[in-house]
């Protein structure tokens, strides 16, 4: 048998490799943010077109959004609720301070971290984390356990309601009416 005729390939191309003409890359025609996992699974991702910009005194449109350009927003769950009037003010201002409290338990270090003494007594940055725990501990002594999971999710976690599978579908409107009730609990546990 002889052997294979070997191609003499011209800058390194693969033998099967198409004519650049007949290659189309699909690019993306702006920037949607990051694509990774963690921006992938959060729920709450929409991707919209930017509106145009209104004159306020007149009415008028200054500018129109001619290239089509979006933008990826993540929704805060929490506001979009208490905007529709699914929840109250009280609840609102409760679950807040839940998220509040939640979000400084999960501040890291570096440039994030408190300013401290710089004396070499690690006691103070211990004392910091401390407090912060214990600002949590706090607010979430309060809450009832029927009420932890759906609290948990939609205002520390960000999360939807039919996040929890049992107010997924139909379940939705059952899933609104605990959060409403779970959150004027809260209220008036932390005394709103």
């Amino acid at each position: 048998m002889a052997p294979k005729k070997k191609h003499k390939l011209r800058n390194g191309t693969h033998i099967q490799a198409q004519p650049r003409d007949k290659v189309s890359l699909h690019r993306a025609p702006w920037d949607m943010g990051a694509s990774g996992p963690a921006n992938i699974a959060r729920e709450s991702a929409v991707v919209e077109g930017i509106d145009p910009d209104i004159d306020p005194d007149t009415g008028e449109v200054k500018s129109r959004n001619p290239n089509g350009v979006k933008r990826r927003v993540f929704l805060d769950m929490l506001d979009v609720y208490h905007r529709r009037g699914w929840i109250s003010k009280r609840g609102f201002n409760a679950a807040s301070d839940l998220r509040g409290a939640w979000e400084q338990t999960e501040r890291g270090g570096g440039y994030l971290q408190e300013r401290v003494d710089s004396t070499p007594k690690p006691d103070k940055a211990i004392a910091v984390q401390i407090d912060r725990v214990s600002a949590l501990i706090s607010i979430t002594k309060r809450i009832p356990r029927e009420d932890y999971r759906i609290l948990i999710t939609v205002a520390c976690e960000k999360n939807a309601i039919g996040r929890l599978p049992e107010y997924r579908g139909r379940n939705h409107e059952r899933g609104k009416a605990h959060l409403y009730s779970a959150l004027e609990r809260l209220a008036d546990r932390m005394g709103y």
